[in-house]
C-alpha cells in the first residue's frame, strides 16, 4: 500500500517524481500537489500555455488539468508532495480560494518565485514529513504525526501564498475576473458544454464580450480554449485506456463517434485511432 493510500500524503523526488508525471505523453495527475524546485528548471505545458518553473519556485496541480512535459534539466532538483483532496478540504476556505486562484495565474503563465529562506524552511519541513513517511521503525502514532506534520507544511504554504496573493488577488481586475470564472466553470462543465454562449450565460454577459476580454487577456479564443480543453481531455482518454473511441466520443459528450473523429482531426490533423497508435509499442 502507498503512503498516499495509507496516510493520504505522499512525497515524491527528482528521482522519482516521474512515476507520477508521464513524461511522453498528455498526463492528468490522479491527486492534487505541489511541485517545489530548488534547482533546475521543468516546463510544463497545461491547457493553452507553457509554465517554466525554475529554482525557488513552485506550483499547484490539479486533477481537474491535463499537463504535458516540455522539458527538464539535468540538475533539475524537487519535491513534490502529493496528497488526497479530503486530506486538505478542513483547512479554512480562504486557503482554498488561495491555491484556485494560485492555480489560475499558472493558467495566465505567471509562475512566481518566492524567497530562498522560506523555500529552505519549506524544504527542511517536507523532508522530515518525506522521512516518516519513509520510516520503517515501529510508531504508535506514525498516522498523527503525519496528520500533523502536513498541517505545519499547509500553513506555511497558506502563509507564504496569503502574503504574496491575497493583496493581488483583491486587485484582481474585472476582466481577470472574468476570465477566473471561465476556466473554474470550463473545468467544471466541458464534458457536457462546449459553447460559449453557455459560459457566457453563467456570468450574465454576451459571448461578444466574453470572446473579447478571454482573447484580450490569455491570447486565445474561448472557443479556442474549450477545444483545447477537449482535446486534451481526449488524449488522455485515448492514451491512458483501452476504451474503445466509440466510449470515449460517448464520454466527451459527442452525438456519435463521427462527430468526434471529426473534431478531433479538425484540430490534430490524425483520427483517434491513428494518436492512438502513436503510442503503442
Amino acid at each position: 500500500m502507498s503512503a498516499l493510500e495509507k496516510f493520504g500524503v505522499e512525497i515524491f523526488t527528482q528521482h522519482n517524481i516521474f512515476e507520477r508525471i508521464s513524461a511522453d505523453k498528455p498526463f492528468r495527475p490522479e491527486n492534487p500537489a505541489f511541485i517545489f524546485i530548488k534547482s533546475g528548471t521543468i516546463k510544463l505545458r497545461q491547457h493553452f500555455s507553457d509554465l517554466e518553473l525554475s529554482a525557488n519556485m513552485f506550483m499547484v496541480t490539479d486533477p481537474q488539468t491535463i499537463y504535458e512535459m516540455v522539458s527538464v534539466s539535468g540538475d533539475f532538483q524537487s519535491r513534490m508532495v502529493s496528497y488526497k483532496r479530503e486530506f486538505i478540504s478542513a483547512l479554512s476556505l480562504k486557503f482554498n480560494r488561495l491555491i484556485t486562484y494560485r492555480y489560475f495565474r499558472q493558467q495566465m503563465n505567471k509562475g512566481v518565485p518566492f524567497p530562498e529562506n522560506e523555500m529552505d524552511i519549506v524544504w527542511k519541513s517536507v523532508n522530515f514529513l518525506k522521512f516518516i513517511l519513509d520510516s520503517d521503525a515501529e510508531m504508535l502514532y506514525k498516522k498523527e504525526m503525519v496528520e500533523h506534520l502536513f498541517s505545519v507544511f499547509c500553513y506555511q504554504m497558506s502563509g507564504i501564498i496569503s502574503k504574496e496573493d491575497s493583496y493581488s488577488m483583491n486587485q484582481m481586475s474585472r476582466q481577470e475576473e472574468i476570465v477566473f470564472v471561465f476556466l473554474t466553470d470550463l473545468s467544471n462543465h466541458h464534458l457536457t458544454e462546449r459553447t460559449v454562449e453557455f459560459y457566457a450565460e453563467r456570468q450574465s454577459i454576451t459571448t461578444r464580450h466574453l470572446s473579447s476580454v478571454v482573447k484580450s487577456i490569455t491570447g486565445k479564443s474561448a472557443s479556442q480554449i474549450i477545444a483545447l480543453i477537449v482535446m486534451n481531455e481526449a488524449k488522455v482518454l485515448l492514451n491512458s485506456s483501452n476504451k474503445p473511441v466509440s466510449e470515449v466520443s460517448s464520454i466527451l459528450g459527442f452525438s456519435d463517434q463521427y462527430s468526434f473523429s471529426h473534431f478531433f482531426k479538425k484540430h490534430l490533423d490524425v483520427s483517434p485511432t491513428q494518436y492512438r497508435h502513436q503510442f503503442e509499442n
